[in-house]
């Protein structure tokens, strides 16, 4: 029981320091963008970075993490209704990217650079194919699907190159129940040694 609530608890404050860390860095990003670039015909998020990592993290719960990436990309960007309903609910269309976790595997998609990139591209096309299907649904042009990948194509670079970073770091980019266990493997095996010594 106790084990548990410990897991839960260092479940919950994971989630709520990435949720800071998206809000802050949306923010800065958003901003950036609308003061110093406003004239470019693009746009850059954070959100499909942060989402893949969540993704990979914890599971199921980043769905969560993908709808609060709309509403952190619509507050700093001061967006109506609309188009938080475009990017909340287009955005849980990333789900669909645990499919690939589930037929590949977390430590297959961890290991290996090309599979990390793939399913970064998978949550980010996701992503902008939701967000695409919403509008359609909303009365946008069929064009809109084209706009956001168009558009979004920095933040999918910059979600390759997050990516890249984070899997070299230990334990970001990987489960964290499995961390978590082999961290107490490790601590276990290093106390044997030293206790044998």
């Amino acid at each position: 029981m106790g084990r548990d609530s410990g897991l839960r608890r260092y479940q919950s404050m994971d989630l709520l320091i990435w949720t800071v860390l998206l809000f802050v860095f949306e923010t800065i990003v958003v901003k950036a963008g609308t003061v110093w670039f406003k004239s470019q015909p693009w746009t850059l998020s954070l959100v499909p970075a942060l989402t893949t990592i969540v993704y990979m993290r914890w599971g199921l719960y980043g769905l969560f993490y993908s709808a609060l990436g709309g509403v952190a990309i619509c507050f700093a960007s001061k967006a109506g209704a609309v188009q938080y309903a475009v990017y909340v609910l287009g955005n849980l269309f990333s789900v669909l990217s645990l499919l690939m976790v589930k037929k590949m595997g977390k430590d297959k998609i961890r290991s290996c650079v090309f599979f990390s990139f793939l399913y970064a591209t998978v949550v980010f096309l996701l992503m902008a194919f939701g967000r695409g299907v919403v509008s359609l649904i909303l009365g946008k042009g069929a064009g809109a699907l084209v706009d956001f990948l168009t558009t979004d194509v920095l933040s999918w670079v910059f979600a390759l190159v997050v990516i890249w970073i984070v899997r070299r770091l230990d334990g970001v980019f990987e489960d964290q129940i499995s961390y978590l266990v082999r961290l107490k493997s490790d601590e276990e095996k290093e106390k044997g040694g030293k206790d044998e010594g």
